[in-house]
């Protein structure tokens, strides 16, 4: 199954009329691109230590490339585990999700951030420069 698959998902929940739609939208979003990223990662031989949070791991080999394409990726990661971090746990009223402007941005992130990670796919030259980036 395919990680963005997720996104089809926080599409139809971002219609609800109520901040727990907009919550697992939020929720959702995050999930389309972390998975997509693991998957990349595995796919280029990277591998989360036993016991290492497979979170943590995508979303830093990301944010510590030397490729700003890769860098970018992992922002927007960042960016959308605090988002669903504060959409899954913090349940406290708040206005981040009294409308469903948070949600769309959320989808809107992970969205550009496929994007990017869809090109570097796309392009083996570029594959290689991207996966040459990572750290160890």
């Amino acid at each position: 199954m395919a990680g963005r698959r997720f996104l089809d998902v926080a599409h139809a929940l971002i219609v609800g009329q109520s901040e727990y739609f907009w919550r697992a939208a939020v929720v959702n979003a995050y999930y389309a691109l972390f998975l997509e990223c693991r998957d990349a990662l595995l796919a280029w031989g990277h591998k989360p230590t036993p016991g290492q949070n497979v979170h943590a791991w995508a979303r830093l080999k990301f944010a510590y490339s030397s490729s700003s394409d890769l860098k970018a990726i992992g922002d927007a990661l960042d960016e959308l585990v605090r988002m669903r971090n504060k959409a899954s746990y913090d349940l406290a009223a708040t206005v981040m999700f009294s409308a469903p402007a948070t949600a769309q941005n959320a989808i809107r992130r992970s969205v550009q951030a496929l994007a990017i990670l869809d090109q570097i796919l796309a392009d083996p030259v570029r594959q290689k420069a991207a996966i040459a980036s990572l750290p160890p």
